[in-house]
């Protein structure tokens, strides 16, 4: 029985023997972690540029889905009443275009050669005596505008800096009580830190108010110096003027024709205006017309759908979340005492847990810095209470034939990185 005894323990110290080599070899030739995940390239898919109710949803989660296949489709009722209301307004503004083509061609063809030339040159003013006056009402315009921007951004700013004096007075207050306190140790240290900071901001605060207030100053002193282009404006009016009764004293004669011409003219120029800003807006509207079915950017799988039938969505509010299985990776987060073992296009073996299979892969890249860095609430050790801590740096790694049913992106992976 003692041999039987003996043999059964020689038997287990071998096979604890045999597990030991196994596991300190593994570490020697192998940077090991299980601190690692399968990722992908997520995209998140919503509407462009338009708001709307979502009237259908043509995919389910986890579902396949192919580049340019439907997902989902945005109420467009309204845009598509736009486009007609459009195609009308178009329609008549054309209409009434070629109507006074023709009666203008009739003037044209009453009025004399010798007067036609004058009434081109009186054309050619008064066109220009009214850029003037557009442009005279335009300057007027920015002038007043611009003083009156100018002196509400005054009176905001007195008032900003009013504002923040008062806050600045109230913080202040508060960070002289409280730094009694503390140092009589009534309050904490983060209690008293708080209104330091708040003391702080409202110091900020009142300094920017008052640089607000010279800005808004000195805007103030620059707008009203745009006056002077108002009466610039004014005496290239006045020799036009004069230019323009010259030239009309030689057309007496056809005047009322000229004039009915000038305004035909004039009417057509409005109308082609018109016609293009139409045509424009109701290009604009086709293209939000067709943006409101949205199509999946990328070939993959539906990871997320965010929204139901009948919910409002507006741009950069997600309906889906798509992904690409070619996209997948598997990030791994290596200690920082680790990494200097590997290298970018180190050799890799890595078991999913998905699946509990091993596949092979490389290292495609290694980061540049610890995750640590990235924290909402990073570590304080300004105060001496210091605990050192391993850091850890991310590493991406790709991996070879994995098939379909082992992607899912966020699940664990163990993975085997050779040393170099």
């Amino acid at each position: 029985m003692r041999k039987v005894f003996s043999l059964v323990g020689i038997f287990l110290i071998g096979l604890v023997t045999l597990w030991l080599f196994y596991y300190f070899y593994r570490r020697y030739v192998y940077v090991i972690t299980d601190d690692a995940f399968q990722m992908a390239d997520v995209v998140s898919v919503s509407t462009q540029d338009i708001s709307g109710k979502v009237i259908k949803l043509f995919k389910r989660e986890y579902e396949p889905v192919k580049e340019g296949e439907p997902l989902f489709k945005v109420d467009d009722s309204i845009y598509r009443k736009d486009v007609d209301a459009l195609k009308a307004k178009l329609e008549s503004l054309k209409i009434k275009r070629e109507e006074l083509l023709r009666k203008l061609s009739r003037l044209k063809e009453q009025i004399p050669a010798s007067v036609k030339i004058n009434q081109e040159n009186l054309k050619a003013l008064e066109k220009k005596l009214q850029q003037l006056e557009h442009q005279k009402l335009l300057e007027k315009t920015n002038y007043e505008t611009s003083v009156e921007k100018a002196k509400s951004e005054v009176r905001a700013a007195e008032k900003g800096v009013e504002a923040a004096e008062v806050s600045l007075d109230h913080w202040k207050n508060q960070y002289e009580r409280y730094s009694r306190l503390y140092q009589r140790r009534v309050i904490s240290r983060e209690q008293f830190e708080e209104v330091e900071l708040g003391y702080k901001e409202a110091l900020h605060s009142f300094e920017a108010a008052k640089a607000r207030l010279q800005v808004a100053k000195e805007n103030l002193k620059s707008a009203k110096a745009l006056k002077n282009r108002i009466e610039i404006v004014k005496k290239q009016q006045e020799e036009l003027k004069n230019k323009i009764k010259s030239l009309r004293e030689q057309i007496k004669i056809s005047k009322a024709d000229l004039k009915r011409i000038e305004e035909l003219n004039y009417s057509i120029q409005q109308l082609e205006e018109e016609i293009k800003s139409t045509e424009h807006q109701l290009e604009k509207v086709r293209i939000l017309l067709s943006h409101s079915l949205v199509k999946s950017p990328v070939k993959g799988f539906i990871a997320k759908k965010w929204k139901e039938e009948g919910d409002f969505v507006s741009p950069g509010l997600p309906v889906y979340s798509v992904y690409n299985p070619e996209s997948s990776y598997v990030l791994a987060w290596v200690e920082e005492d680790k990494v200097r073992d590997i290298k970018v296009g180190s050799r890799v073996k890595a078991e999913l847990e998905t699946c509990k299979e091993t596949f092979k892969g490389k290292v495609s890249s290694i980061g540049t810095s610890a995750g640590s860095i990235f924290s909402l609430i990073p570590r304080d050790t300004s105060q001496g209470e210091y605990t050192r801590v391993t850091q850890r740096i991310p590493v991406k790694i790709e991996l070879e034939d994995v098939p379909l049913r082992c992607i899912k992106p966020g699940t664990n992976v163990t993975v085997y990185i050779e040393k170099r």
